[in-house]
């Protein structure tokens, strides 16, 4: 603020108003809140003290709020107005300000929350701006209005913005309307998940991360989207509304939006995206600027659209989504013009990117060097089509194992390559079909900076070298390289909720069932990148003749302990004691089990999940009918197709076993802890469309499989049905129309 009251000019991405001349805050109606959270609890003091060096905030009465759990002994709290939370959680610590709000005796509360000890200059400053804004706007919001400055944390505007919404109609288009999506914008992350080009417009799809109650009901504000540049708007989007957005724990809220943008007017140039709140009133404007999550950035490369040029012909329109180094804002590079001379200006502009980033990109010396070398290195791969396929760093056993084979042994020509640790056991599985490259080595690095296609079965994460920050990769060499992205996956999503393109950023995702592509295109923001195909590991799931094995084959617990040694856990449970290992240690060493394997001329398998595999080795067992595998050796499809009945807890695997007509028996034994700790919600109801019977605890799972024994593992018509409506395909095709799908997207 300046101290001679001049007018001072409004940051641009915080207001959309003019200068205004600011008040002195001692004079507004005005409290403070500022709060000790987690990350600010050491530094705190030095906040306080700050507080008071500075002169724009004298004589503003100040509350603190810090957590129980917190030792307040050395900080300077003598004069001021403290309150406890129980802890310093942010929840917490939101739900005892919210309260301070609500009864405020103030008309304005303005709530800090960040830890830094020079923000409290620029926190006047904002909140002298929104005071000027706010005090002449007929609002009936309140008992007080609490300032949407950057610093108020997400669950106390959420908190706020519903109550407020609940207590009265707040009518479209009303004053109160606009405070409460301004508030909502103000404290949100707003983030861009994908663009998509659709003839002459662009689609933008957003999540405003604002942490919104479930229960909030529709808001009754709108948002609009531009393109902007240093002369102003070039795009704008028609108003739209809050939709319904269902997070990663299956909870349903009001966060994400979908905007078109014509580009038919667009005129080349470098432009930010912005998100703006609609209303006539400019006091009550609101305009951010966009963080691309992970997904936009991983699957952004040069577009082309054909657009009219007025004249009954069409002309080329180029845009390239990417962002800055710290990768806080969204930037689209845009160029006008067909030919060849538009082609070399596109490429001209892009050296010129590479050849700044080079010469002046701050921060990060193995970004520029990487750019440098793909730039040195790119008339040897300039006529080649580079797809790299892979799993996890050390495993050739999925999707990606199967999918290479198909294409070395059908497209010997091809330049395809799969990566993995060659110390890996299973790295013999692969190497005699060629093109095998060591993970992390300086030719996977060529690779990837050259690379059409990038098929993994699990998170990009796995597939590239490991001396790359996954950061790195997506802000500065993705949008670079232009890969098209391929989720192979490693099994069915029963929780669909898990997979969200805002932190994928597919091209090509593989479905398996009609259901499970219904379920994925509710929930994660894909569509048209849904493929349902099949997986390619599904062309071997050939049976082999009865071997008199069954597998037990659960799935992980990831709130357990998974890990044996410390440093390397990953849940908060301790495994031993746990529901998991009393059921699987009561199974596996189960006297019951040897004798009715041995009664019947069976034997079991337990084959641990990969994660929980160290937590099972030398496990104790029943006799010498039940034996433990080692999942980093053994070959998963193999036993697979060799066992007579699968027994699961959880694992999509069963859909591999039902795909043979191999029977299957589901064990349940802690179904609450693991909806609640685990799974997010699931489209597939086991009981109703399962291959199998459910049932629950050790004896019950022991009599089913006693009876599955009983009739020789024969399967049950009632579940031959349900395989037989499930499976689209039951071929050895899956690979063929994968490789179908893959090369009509690099046709686009």
């Amino acid at each position: 603020m300046d101290d001679t009251g001049q007018a001072v000019a409004v940051d641009t991405e915080q207001e959309l108003v003019p200068h205004v001349p600011l008040p002195t805050l001692d004079t507004v109606d005005l409290s403070l809140v500022v709060v000790a959270g987690r990350d600010v609890v050491e530094r705190f003091p030095d906040v306080l003290a700050a507080l008071d060096g500075n002169d724009d905030l004298a004589g503003v009465p100040v509350t603190v709020v810090h957590g129980a759990d917190v030792d307040v002994s050395s900080w300077p709290l003598e004069g001021r107005t403290v309150v406890v939370a129980p802890s310093t959680a942010e929840q917490d610590l939101s739900d005892c300000v919210y309260d301070l709000v609500r009864t405020a005796p103030t008309r304005f509360v303005a709530a800090g929350f960040d830890g830094r000890t020079a923000w409290e200059h620029r926190w006047a400053r904002e909140i002298a701006v929104e005071v000027v804004q706010l005090r002449e706007v007929p609002l009936e919001s309140g008992p007080a209005l609490l300032l949407t400055g950057r610093h108020a944390a997400r669950p106390l505007a959420a908190r706020y913005v519903r109550d407020q919404l609940t207590a009265r109609h707040v009518a479209p288009g009303t004053p109160d309307a606009a405070y409460l999506g301004r508030l909502s914008l103000s404290s949100a992350q707003t983030l861009l998940e994908s663009v998509d080009a659709h003839g002459t417009r662009i689609d933008l799809l957003f999540f405003l991360a604002a942490k919104s109650l479930p229960d909030l009901s529709e808001p009754p504000w709108r948002y609009r989207v531009a393109l902007t540049g240093r002369d102003g708007d070039v795009a704008v989007s028609d108003e739209v509304a809050l939709e319904r957005r269902i997070d990663s724990k299956g909870v349903v809220r009001w966060e994400a939006f979908t905007a078109g943008l014509d580009m038919t007017g667009v005129p080349a140039g470098h432009y930010h995206v912005v998100v703006e709140l609609v209303t006539d009133d400019p006091r009550l404007g609101r305009r951010r600027h966009v963080r691309p999550r992970r997904g936009a950035l991983i699957s952004a490369r040069t577009v082309s659209m054909d657009l009219p040029d007025g004249q009954g012909g069409t002309r080329t329109l180029r845009y390239l989504l990417h962002t800055t180094r710290r990768g806080r804002r969204s930037y689209m590079t845009v160029q006008v013009g067909s030919g060849r001379a538009a082609d070399l200006r596109w490429r001209w502009t892009l050296l010129k990117k590479d050849a700044r980033f080079i010469a002046r990109g701050r921060g990060n010396k193995r970004a520029r060097l990487l750019r440098l070398v793909r730039l040195l290195t790119l008339p040897f791969f300039a006529r080649k089509q580079i797809w790299i396929v892979g799993e996890r760093t050390d495993t050739a056993q999925d999707n990606g194992l199967h999918l290479f084979r198909h294409l070395r042994t059908t497209y010997p020509d091809r330049d395809v390559y799969y990566v993995i640790d060659t110390s890996s056991p299973q790295y013999a599985r692969i190497a005699d079909l060629g093109n095998v490259v060591e993970h992390s080595s300086f030719r996977h690095t060529l690779l990837m900076l050259h690379a059409s296609v990038l098929a993994n079965a699990y998170s990009v994460r796995y597939l590239i070298p490991r001396h790359w920050a996954a950061a790195t990769y997506t802000r500065h060499l993705v949008w670079r390289v232009g890969a098209l992205r391929v989720y192979l996956k490693h099994g069915v999503h029963l929780s669909p909720t898990a997979v969200k393109r805002g932190t994928t950023g597919y091209d090509v995702c593989l479905t398996v069932t009609p259901g499970e592509t219904a379920a994925l295109k509710a929930s994660s923001g894909y569509d048209e990148q849904l493929t349902e195909v099949g997986m390619p590991r599904y062309d071997a799931l050939v049976p082999t003749p009865r071997s008199r094995m069954i597998l037990f084959m659960p799935t992980w617990r990831k709130y357990l302990v998974t890990k044996v040694l410390d440093g390397a856990v990953e849940g908060e449970r301790p495994f031993e004691g746990s529901r998991y290992e009393r059921f699987m240690s009561g199974f596996l060493q189960s006297p019951r089990l040897q004798r009715m394997l041995e009664e019947h001329d069976y034997r079991l398998t337990f084959l641990p999940h990969y994660n929980m595999a160290s937590r099972f080795t030398d496990a104790a067992v029943a006799g010498d009918r039940v034996h433990v595998a080692d999942a980093n050796s053994v070959a998963i499809q193999d036993m697979i197709r060799e066992c007579d009945a699968l027994v699961t807890d959880y694992s999509s695997v069963h859909f591999d076993v039902a795909y043979m007509g191999t029977p299957v028996l589901y064990v349940r034994f802690d179904e609450e802890e693991y909806d609640t700790l685990h799974a997010s919600p699931s489209w597939f109801d086991h009981r109703t469309e399962g291959f199998g019977p459910v049932v629950e605890g050790l004896e019950p799972s022991l009599d089913a499989l006693e009876e599955l024994l009983a009739r020789d593992c024969a399967p049950d018509p009632r579940y031959v049905e349900r395989v037989e409506a499930a499976f689209p395909y039951r071929d050895q095709h899956n690979c063929a129309r994968t490789v179908a799908v893959i090369e009509e997207h690099l046709d686009r």
